[in-house]
């Protein structure tokens, strides 16, 4: 899953894993099975941010993120390569970045929260460290 961005996008390897972190974001935009415009402008900035969109537009990558996140069953694969690749404080960039997702459109719902949580809690980042980090986004 999610393998397009490993084999088919080679620039640095950072690069690429902003681009699954970014999966997960998509996914805690779509917990409530609508992506506000101002969750979806979230994402394409930080797609545009992620990836020289000369080559391939961030439209086209979201594009291709969401028809993954159809396929998919389960989204262990992305915690597994983030747990692999990221240490702890880029795990905590990520958890950041899925609250100002989830915040984005002004409204947490529980399955966003839920999400956000389940994701922090296999990505092993403290309930301490979840609530701050949701705390800062909250207003």
């Amino acid at each position: 899953m999610f393998k397009f961005f490993k084999k088919k996008i080679v620039e640095e390897k950072p690069k690429n894993l902003q681009l699954i972190s970014l999966c997960l974001a998509y996914e805690v935009a779509n917990a409530d099975n609508e992506i506000d415009d101002s969750e979806k402008e979230i994402l394409l900035r930080k797609i545009r941010e992620a990836v020289d969109v000369s080559v391939v537009s961030e439209n086209e990558i979201l594009a291709i993120i969401e028809n993954e996140s159809k396929k998919k069953v389960s989204f262990y694969d992305l915690i597994h390569d983030i747990n692999k690749n990221f240490v702890k404080e880029e795990k905590i960039n990520i958890l950041n970045l899925l609250w100002e997702i989830a915040y984005a459109d002004n409204v947490l719902t529980v399955d966003e929260e839920r999400l956000i949580r389940r994701s922090a809690e296999m990505l092993g980042i403290r309930p301490s460290i979840v609530l701050k980090a949701k705390d800062n986004f909250k207003d």
